[in-house]
Formats: structure tokens, C-alpha cells, sequence
């Protein structure tokens, strides 16, 4: 009889918590995707050349002034053609805590060299 009883108790208690657990609310799921950073594009003159860096000047209208903008390269940055000073390129970058990093550049050079 007490092995009945203390047998009916267990079970008792083990259906009590089942329907405590089932009865809470889930706790909300937070998923923290970072959205991949806006890249953005421009095409201009290289001007000069650094170890992990180079200067673009860029043209914002015909006959006026150039702005020249820096760009960092990092081990991601994926080069098409050679950077030389005077060559054209078209940069796609990331705005990177006020840097802007190249994520991809396409380089034409200056001259329209013999085939």
C-alpha cells in the first residue's frame, strides 16, 4: 500500500510540473542578425597609393573641382587590374566608423595601351 501510494504521489507530482512547464510562456526569441553593411560606389582617378590605403579623386559635376576620397584595403578587398597612379577605377566601399573600406575595385588603366 505504501509503495501504491508514494508510486500515485510521484506521478501526481510529475504531471503537476509537465503542466507547469507547458503553461509558462516561451520566453521571446531575439535573433541579433546584423544586416550586411550598405556598400555604395564611385568611379574616379587614382591620385596616390599607400601600404593599406590609396586616394581617389572623383568628379562630382564636369568642370567642377575634384574630391578626393581615401580608402582603406584589407585583406577582404577584392582588386581587378593593377592600382596605378592615373588610372581609372571604380571603387565599391563601406562606411566603416568614418573610414571607407573598399570592398571591391575595378581598375582600367590611363592609357588605352596597345593589344
Amino acid at each position: 500500500m505504501r509503495f501504491r501510494t508514494a508510486v500515485s504521489l510521484a506521478a501526481f507530482l510529475f504531471v503537476c510540473f509537465t503542466c507547469a512547464v507547458w503553461a509558462s510562456p516561451l520566453p521571446a526569441r531575439t535573433t541579433t542578425t546584423n544586416p550586411a553593411p550598405d556598400t555604395q560606389s564611385v568611379t574616379g582617378k587614382i591620385s596616390s597609393i599607400g601600404d593599406a590605403a590609396f586616394t581617389l579623386d572623383v568628379a562630382k559635376n564636369q568642370g567642377s573641382d575634384p574630391s578626393t576620397l581615401q580608402f582603406m584595403v584589407d585583406d577582404k578587398t577584392k582588386v581587378d587590374g593593377k592600382l596605378t597612379i592615373g588610372a581609372q577605377a571604380t571603387v565599391e566601399y563601406r562606411n566603416d566608423d568614418g573610414k571607407y573600406v573598399a570592398t571591391h575595385v575595378v581598375v582600367t588603366p590611363s592609357s588605352g595601351g596597345s593589344y
